[in-house]
């Protein structure tokens, strides 16, 4: 279990490793330039004027990464980094070499938070030197919810006034009807029933795992709207839902063995 963990880790540093990206810094006072062209980049790299430092912006760095390469064969190569009155020596070891240059291993250095510039040092002027920082991956956005967005019905139906039409949500005693309001949107439901006897269609209103009310329709019939597949359609029943903060998960569901339809619909922001 623990290797595993380990490999689960090694392996999620390796995807961030991967889409982190290197982005190259300048000295706010270089002296020569040498242009370096690898198989995977192409930057100009710098000395410093004789007997001086390089000073570099570092605010809001937490580290560096300085590359260097010589001009000629060095023996033991160092180059000194000083940050406010402390100076730190790195060897630089030499990787490849590459057309003539004589490419050193990348030095970390870490940058103590609060620190605004540090200096670069190398008395031999044979090193080119350019440092890098790793960008840092900005976290995804978290997709926004949409503003009501629905979970759970028994299917559409089409229902029509005059030459309009709009689909309802159906919900029945085997299948309720589930849905969220996010993003602190209000909304109201418009709900009907199919008539088929003298009994009354009735239907409970949930709201984040409670009953909030019990809705008893009437025998009332509307000749104004028809619903396919429906021969006698209830009269409308608007629900004005309660003030809605952040996310609000509600669920209708029927009672009486009938039939029901219902819309919600969000109301604009005040």
């Amino acid at each position: 279990m623990f290797k595993r963990l380990i490999t689960i880790i090694a392996l999620c540093l390796a995807f961030l490793s991967a889409w982190a990206k290197m982005k190259p810094l300048t000295f706010d006072n270089p002296g020569n330039r040498r242009l370096l062209k690898t198989e995977t980049d192409s930057y100009y790299y710098f000395r410093a004027k004789p007997e001086k430092s390089m000073t570099l912006n570092v605010e809001g760095i937490s580290s560096i990464e300085l590359r260097s390469f010589a001009i000629a064969k060095l023996n033991k190569p160092k180059v000194i980094s000083i940050i406010g009155k402390q100076s730190t020596t790195y060897d630089l070891v030499l990787q490849e070499r590459l057309e003539g240059f004589y490419l050193y291993q990348p030095v970390a250095i870490p940058i103590p938070k609060g620190t605004k510039s540090i200096e670069i040092l190398c008395y031999d002027r044979s090193v080119y030197f350019r440092p890098f920082f790793t960008v840092p991956v900005k976290p995804a956005k978290p997709a926004k919810l949409p503003n009501l967005q629905m979970k759970a019905h028994g299917g559409l139906l089409r229902v029509t006034h005059n030459s309009t039409g709009s689909d309802y949500y159906v919900f029945n005693p085997s299948q309720s009807l589930k849905f969220d309001l996010n993003n602190g949107r209000d909304a109201v439901v418009y709900v009907r029933a199919r008539l088929l006897d003298r009994s009354l269609p009735v239907f409970e209103l949930w709201r984040n795992g409670q009953k909030l009310q019990d809705h008893e329709f009437s025998l009332r019939r509307t000749t104004k709207y028809k619903a396919t597949g429906i021969d006698h359609l209830s009269t409308g029943l608007k629900l004005v839902l309660p003030p809605n903060e952040g996310t609000a998960s509600y669920e209708l569901r029927a009672v009486s063995d009938h039939l029901f339809i219902a819309k919600p619909l969000l109301l604009k922001r005040k």
